[in-house]
C-alpha cells in the first residue's frame, strides 16, 4: 500500500490552511466510470516518502496502490500544485486507474550512456528535444519511461519516435518523424 485517502468535509479556506499545517495535503480523488470526484486528504510524510522512491521524473507513470474506504484501488498522480515560494506541495490531483484501462499519460523520456557517446567526444551536445511524451496507452503495459540509449550517437545523428519499441495499445499523440534526441554543434 503507497497512500491511504481521507475523505475530507471541509472545503474552505481554513480548513485547508489546517490541513497543510498538520503536515498533510488537501487533494481530489477523480473516481473511475463517471462517479465524480471527493476531496480526500493524503498523508504528507507517507507521500514524501513515496516520492522518494520513485525515479526522478517518473511520477506521471508511477501506478500506485492507495487504499480508499476500506478498497485497494490503483491510482495515477494527474497534477501537483506547489506554493510559489517555497514549493511546498499545496494539492493533488489523483485519478482511479484499472489495469485495463486505456489511458492518456506523459511519459518521461530519459537518455542514458552519454558520457561515452562519440558524438560528444567529438565536440558536439546532446540536445534532448522531446522530454515526454503524450501517450495512450493500456494501464498494464504503461512503462515508467522511455530511456533511449545514447551511446553510440555520432555527431549529427538523432533517435526519433519511430526508432521507441512501442507495445500494440501505444498510440503517440505527435508525428512518427518527430525528433526525439539529437547530437550536433
Amino acid at each position: 500500500m503507497d497512500l491511504k485517502l481521507e475523505k475530507r468535509l471541509g472545503n474552505k479556506k481554513s480548513d485547508l490552511g489546517s490541513i497543510r499545517r498538520a503536515g498533510n495535503i488537501p487533494a481530489v480523488f477523480c473516481l473511475r466510470e463517471g462517479k465524480g470526484s471527493v476531496s480526500i486528504t493524503v498523508n504528507g510524510v507517507e507521500f514524501a516518502s513515496l516520492l522518494r522512491r520513485i525515479q526522478k521524473g517518473c511520477l506521471s507513470t508511477e501506478l500506485l496502490s492507495v487504499e480508499y474506504e476500506g478498497k485497494s484501488v490503483k491510482a495515477l498522480v494527474k497534477d501537483i500544485s506547489y506554493h510559489r515560494v517555497t514549493y511546498a506541495i499545496e494539492h493533488l490531483d489523483l485519478m482511479e486507474v484499472a489495469l485495463d484501462d486505456q489511458i492518456n499519460v506523459n511519459i518521461p523520456v530519459i537518455c542514458k550512456g552519454d558520457e561515452s557517446c562519440p558524438g560528444i567526444t567529438q565536440g558536439g551536445q546532446l540536445k534532448i528535444v522531446k522530454r515526454s511524451l503524450k501517450t495512450s496507452v493500456k494501464a498494464s503495459e504503461m512503462p515508467k519511461a522511455f530511456t533511449l540509449d545514447v551511446s553510440s550517437l555520432h555527431l549529427g545523428h538523432s533517435i526519433r519516435i519511430r526508432d521507441l519499441s512501442l507495445t500494440p495499445s501505444m498510440k503517440v499523440a505527435i508525428q512518427r518523424d518527430q525528433v526525439l534526441v539529437v547530437v550536433n554543434k
